[in-house]
């Protein structure tokens, strides 16, 4: 597996981890994760990420990021005591983007590009690159989630992905910014329930085990269950880059799952044999 993606990722990005210096105890072990798995990625090599973030709601359509440069200070508009502001730079890759575009086209789902020089980073964006990519040397496209997209279309965009790297001849990881179990409740340190903590458990297990179809048809019962952030669109993305391919998956927890506000967060990651 030389081209296309190359790896699938899913990692929170709990807005007590943007700070690190300022992190509580309990998500120090996530955030240990978060820069493990980063080290992994940057082994590989890769010539872009290609990230989805919870964060960044689109109503109706689709967009990919067409700037060259991706430069500006996030500021969590929900949380602005914990992130005032983190400054940030990367560059962007229009080709890619382009080729994302253009691919999603043909399966019928409406995208566009976003060259917007104004445009800036929600958080889900920026947390989890600050510590997978810290010195900013991989090239990223930036997607959202589509709310008015069901799981099954989700997919196809992250096939798109995977056609339109390969089609370029790029290496490109395809990650997921979100949590699993995302019943919130006020309370930094509450863990989600026993009953969506297991459920957790088995999701992230047929992750590891490389068992990407299982994972798909699993997918709708669990997000429901679990009450999946933003019902499981960004998990769905990743999923579909990885599914109906030859290669045998294997994949791997990094760091410990850990809690915020009931929600239940840690990185997995998917690669080929």
């Amino acid at each position: 597996m030389d081209k296309g993606i190359i790896c699938g990722v899913i990692t929170p990005h709990t807005p007590r981890m943007g700070i690190e210096a300022k992190a509580p105890d309990f998500v120090r072990g996530v955030i240990a994760g978060s820069r493990e798995l980063g080290r992994e990625l940057l082994d590989m090599k890769p010539d872009a990420i290609v990230l989805t973030s919870s964060h960044w709601v689109a109503t109706f359509n689709w967009y990919a990021t067409c700037q060259p440069v991706h430069q500006g200070v996030c500021v969590a508009d929900e949380a602005p005591d914990l992130i005032p502001g983190i400054p940030y730079k990367y560059a962007g890759h229009p080709a890619l983007a382009a080729a994302i575009i253009d691919t999603v086209k043909k399966t019928g789902a409406p995208i566009f590009a976003n060259e917007s020089p104004h445009f800036t980073w929600d958080y889900g964006s920026l947390v989890p690159l600050q510590y997978l990519d810290p010195a900013a040397r991989v090239p990223v496209v930036l997607l959202p989630t589509c709310i008015s997209a069901e799981l099954d279309e989700c997919a196809r965009v992250g096939s798109s992905v995977h056609a339109a790297a390969a089609s370029l001849g790029l290496r490109v990881i395809l990650a997921a910014s979100c949590s699993f179990s995302h019943k919130l409740v006020r309370g930094p340190d509450v863990w989600p329930s026993k009953e969506r903590i297991e459920r957790d458990r088995q999701f992230i297990q047929l992750l590891t085990e490389g068992a990407i179809d299982t994972a798909v048809r699993d997918l709708p019962d669990y997000a429901k269950f679990s009450v999946v952030e933003v019902g499981g669109r960004n998990i769905a993305t990743v999923l579909g880059g990885l599914a109906g391919r030859k290669e045998k998956w294997h994949g791997r927890q990094f760091g410990p799952y850990g809690q915020s506000s009931a929600s239940g967060n840690t990185s997995v990651a998917v690669w080929a044999h």
